[in-house]
């Protein structure tokens, strides 16, 4: 009986690879599209550090995130303090909101934009506006980008504030710092020294102080 022997199986080409065509197939096959391929992009927006104070970027959508600068974690989330409430630091690049009827003191607040709806004392630094919706007597420092005080509030600023811009419907006390200007309502009290490049005093409104058109550094 003659001896089997298989025969080995030779690629036809000369190189023993892939023949042309199919090789570039193959390619095509495996490859990217550079527009499809790429990571897709997440909406961002551009926030201040409450710790360094540099801006830095942060996805729209995130509760938190970390400065890019000092690495400092943000928060991005609202705040409301209720009747009560035992948590008197507050820092996020939210809003914070004191509830109606809540007494809170020794508060130390630092967000974007602040409403006290119910008397809050102590220390605030807002990146947007400070809006005063009752009677309050806030010892502590004062920072905002707009101080709002509308109809019919009293507030009393023992350490004064300091803002860009000041309006009052209400009566304020206390020495005031606007880097832009400050507005007076019809009806509105401002008792204290006013430094602010701009002084807008509405008919039937009331300046009991000094006005210096330069702004102390």
């Amino acid at each position: 009986m003659p001896e089997y022997r298989t025969e080995p199986y030779v690629v036809p080409v000369g190189s023993g690879l892939l023949p042309e065509g199919e090789r570039s197939r193959r390619v095509a096959l495996t490859s990217f599209d550079k527009g499809r391929s790429a990571v897709p992009r997440v909406p961002s927006r551009e926030v201040v550090c409450y710790e360094c104070g540099m801006v830095t970027s942060v996805p729209t959508a995130a509760l938190s995130a970390k400065c890019s600068h000092c690495q400092a974690y943000l928060k991005m989330t609202d705040v409301e303090l209720k009747p009560g409430a035992q948590r008197l630091t507050v820092r996020t690049l939210g809003d914070v909101r004191v509830l109606a009827d809540a007494v809170l003191s020794q508060l130390s607040v630092v967000c974007r934009h602040c409403y006290l709806n119910g008397r809050g004392s102590g220390n605030f630094r807002c990146s947007g506006n400070l809006e005063v919706n009752c009677n309050n007597r806030i010892e502590g420092s004062v920072q905002a980008s707009r101080l709002l005080v509308p109809r019919g509030v009293d507030l009393v600023l023992t350490q004064g504030a300091t803002c860009d811009e000041l309006v009052v419907s209400g009566r304020v006390t206390g020495r005031i710092v606007a880097r832009k200007s400050v507005t007076l309502r019809r009806g509105a009290e401002l008792y204290g020294n006013c430094f602010t490049p701009a002084l807008n005093v509405e008919p039937g409104a009331v300046h009991r102080g000094e006005w210096h058109a330069v702004v102390p550094e």
